[in-house]
């Protein structure tokens, strides 16, 4: 899921249309708010009732949105969501998946006056594109695995100098075969080719849920409303390396 923006009455409707007992954890892919106020307002518009649905047995992976970089309490926020790398970017292993969440920063320019030279989000996502580079290429875990796909708010990489052509350059040496997005606040997917990327990405909307199952021979991917709407169903099979 993605893009809540602080609304329970949406994170109950598709925290309610999960198939919780064949789901082994939740991706919640940015913009859980607005604007980033206090402690209170963090638990109350989104800990709690995306709490209230995982019921203390299934995993919450979280991609940081454009939108928590934003107000007095964004600096706060990691204690809360707690990743053992220390960092908003991180992999995981899950079954065929090789997972890496993404922080795709601020979706506007350093220089832009509303932040008032007080985000750094350009030198953050270099830093994130040369480990996301080495990793692809080191880790021994991703380069085994099956599947390859990306977890991360903005579709678009966020807003660097160059655009997102390194990014996706990285992206395609490293074999990803699947990006999951947000942002947007509607459906979008992109098939391999597009923009000079080798992978599909998909881009959720609001009130939308993926279901991503995956063998070790196929991703098999199903997109629908909160209320059970049928939006998209595809299915990417493996490549060999």
């Amino acid at each position: 899921m993605t893009d809540t923006h602080e609304l329970v009455s949406r994170i109950d409707a598709l925290m309610k249309a999960v198939d919780w007992p064949t789901t082994d954890f939740l991706a919640h892919v940015g913009d859980a708010f607005d604007w980033l106020q206090s402690e209170d307002q963090l638990f109350s518009r989104w800990l709690t009732p995306i709490g209230k649905g995982l019921a203390k047995t299934k995993p919450l992976v979280y991609a940081r949105g454009n939108h928590e970089w934003r107000g007095p309490f964004a600096r706060m926020l990691f204690p809360y969501v707690p990743i053992h790398e220390g960092r908003f970017y991180y992999t995981r292993d899950h079954g065929p998946l090789s997972l890496t969440v993404l922080d795709t920063g601020e979706d506007k320019p350093d220089g832009t006056n509303v932040y008032a030279r007080l985000n750094r989000s350009e030198p953050y996502l270099a830093d994130e594109l040369r480990w996301f580079a080495q990793t692809a290429q080191a880790d021994d875990r991703f380069r085994a695995a099956p599947f390859r796909v990306v977890l991360m708010h903005q579709p678009k990489w966020g807003s660097m100098p160059g655009g997102q052509a390194a990014w996706v350059a990285a992206a395609n040496a490293a074999g990803v075969d699947l990006v999951i997005a947000g942002h947007e606040h509607t459906f979008r997917r992109a098939a391999p080719g597009t923009d000079g990327a080798n992978f599909t990405t998909l881009v959720l909307g609001q009130d939308q849920l993926a279901r991503v199952e995956a063998t070790a021979q196929e991703i098999r991917v199903t997109v629908k409303t909160a209320t059970g709407e049928a939006v998209d169903a595809f299915t990417i099979a493996r490549r060999s390396r």
